[in-house]
């Protein structure tokens, strides 16, 4: 089977288009790693931190916070929740109703439900933000990250006070969750730490033009630092004795799983041994199940819920196809997880994850017919199946966290500079 690969543009030219000069190395990153002259001091707002995550927000800061601890520098995380957290050697912990000088606790813990007679705050994000801006006790500040929405009018008034710039990663945006019908208090959040910060980064192309075209972003601010991932132990593949197409994610709108429903009913009667696992939970589960019954197909679709880490790597070493139907996917770890296990993965063109691969099937996110003859043709073809595997392994395994913390030092230097505050 021949695949037609479409014509590379000059990197020059690619790299014009990100807002980036001539000459700049890489256009899909826009980054080039440099090191450091002395350790940073970073405090990073996040919202949640392994072992309690229920995505790839808190997998990517624990994953970055250890590699840049590994560098020399110095972590602060803040996160709404009291823990416990995964200890990382050089990261301190702190959230609201800490103890400060052994007075009791002042802020509300996160998804407080509203306002009380005694709180001024409305919700438990206006009172981790107020406590954010008034955190003390920190020592010496080089620059404030903030991650997503959460915690972006905290820190740009943290980053104000210290007199520090203020970095954002935006993992996904408001727009994209919401399939275009953003909320509006999420959005001017959205839209406050985009304007504040120094320095963004996106963590795809895609990204970052949807910063630069609706946020109104100056791209000469904006830079593309990927996610990744880190290889586990777990290297030999099961051989099952069924068939098995996987999706593990959310089970929200944004993720196309009922593309995935319908790809499996076209699927199933050609392979009697095949089986759609879907592991993952979310607002749309219920409405799965009895989409899976009315399709015909709730006897070869199995609904796993919520797994572990451990019981995600045991899937995904069993299974034979990986699927990522996403209607909108700002990047997709999980199907970089599935390539670096070695499983042949079919993804969404709009995924960001499709920029940095080519040893994927993509697939316009709405082609039902286009998905299932990509799964029957790796369900049917073995060779095919060992081939896309490999090159997909190595696609996600040849760089990985620790490039990406390096990338992420660079544009702390970057803001630094651009701050006046100097590395």
């Amino acid at each position: 089977m021949r695949r037609r690969v479409p014509r590379a543009a000059p990197l020059d030219e690619l790299a014009a288009r990100q807002g980036a000069r001539p000459g700049e190395g890489e256009f899909h990153r826009l980054v080039r790693p440099e090191t450091a002259p002395r350790p940073l001091h970073i405090v990073l707002v996040g919202w949640e931190f392994p072992p309690h995550h229920t995505g790839g927000l808190g997998v990517h800061c624990y994953e970055l916070v250890k590699e840049l601890t590994k560098l020399g520098h110095r972590v602060t995380f803040l996160s709404p929740f009291p823990g416990p957290f995964t200890p990382v050697d050089g990261v301190t912990f702190r959230h609201p109703g800490d103890a400060t000088g052994g007075t009791p606790a002042e802020y509300p813990p996160a998804y407080w439900e509203g306002r009380t007679p005694d709180s001024p705050f409305a919700n438990a994000t206006d009172g981790y933000n107020v406590w954010i801006s008034k955190l003390d006790r920190l020592g010496p500040v080089d620059v404030v990250h903030v991650h997503d929405w959460f915690g972006t009018v905290g820190g740009a008034a943290l980053a104000e006070r210290l007199h520090r710039p203020m970095v954002m990663t935006v993992h996904s945006t408001e727009y994209d969750r919401s399939l275009g019908h953003p909320w509006d208090h999420i959005l001017a959040r959205e839209l406050s730490g985009i304007r504040a910060a120094t320095r963004v980064i996106a963590v795809s192309r895609h990204l970052r033009l949807q910063l630069v075209e609706r946020y109104g972003a100056d791209p000469r601010r904006v830079r593309v630092v990927y996610n990744a991932v880190r290889p586990t132990d777990r290297l030999e593949r099961i051989d099952s004795t069924k068939r098995v197409v996987l999706y593990v994610g959310r089970l929200a709108a944004m993720k196309g799983v009922d593309t995935f429903l319908r790809a499996a009913q076209r699927v199933v009667p050609s392979f009697p041994d095949v089986l759609f696992v879907i592991a993952g939970e979310g607002p749309e589960y219920a409405r799965l199940i009895q989409l899976a019954a009315t399709l015909g197909i709730g006897d070869r679709v199995m609904f796993l819920g919520k797994v572990s880490d451990e019981e995600r790597e045991v899937l995904l070493s069993g299974s034979s196809v990986f699927v990522l139907p996403s209607v909108v996917e700002p990047f997709g770890i999980a199907a970089l997880e599935a390539m670096a296990a070695g499983v042949p993965t079919i993804v969404s063109k709009t995924s960001g994850v499709a920029e940095i691969s080519t040893g994927t099937f993509r697939v316009d996110f709405w082609d039902v017919e286009e998905f299932a003859s990509r799964i029957a043709e790796l369900l049917e073809y073995p060779t095919l199946r060992r081939a896309m595997g490999e090159m997909g392994q190595w696609e996600a395994l040849r760089e990985g966290w620790p490039e990406r913390a390096r990338e992420t030092v660079t544009v702390y230097l970057d803001a630094m500079r651009a701050f006046g505050s100097g590395p």
